[in-house]
């Protein structure tokens, strides 16, 4: 699992049945500090936890994660919202 930011939304008018319900978010992995890692960015489905542009959400890249989450199986898609963070700590 990864935090990252949502920096990015998604158009799109033809898409896999399996994904009309949820939004494909461009999202960067983020360290504990909230900025943004230089890393590639990724697409990631959000199936209904309307996570927007800003948001810190929590990916997983799993497929067992992803297919708990949705409930579909097989799912076309690596990267999966699975919830969005509203406030975290760091104890060292």
């Amino acid at each position: 699992m990864r935090l990252c930011r949502v920096i990015g939304t998604t158009v799109s008018t033809r898409k896999d049945s399996s994904f009309r319900a949820s939004k494909l978010l461009v999202v960067q992995p983020i360290d504990l500090d909230g900025t943004l890692l230089p890393e590639r960015d990724m697409l990631a489905l959000d199936p209904g936890f309307s996570a927007g542009r800003g948001d810190v959400v929590l990916t997983a890249r799993e497929g067992s994660a992803a297919r708990q989450v949705t409930g579909e199986d097989p799912l076309p898609a690596n990267v999966v919202i699975i919830g969005v963070v509203d406030d975290w700590e760091v104890r060292v």
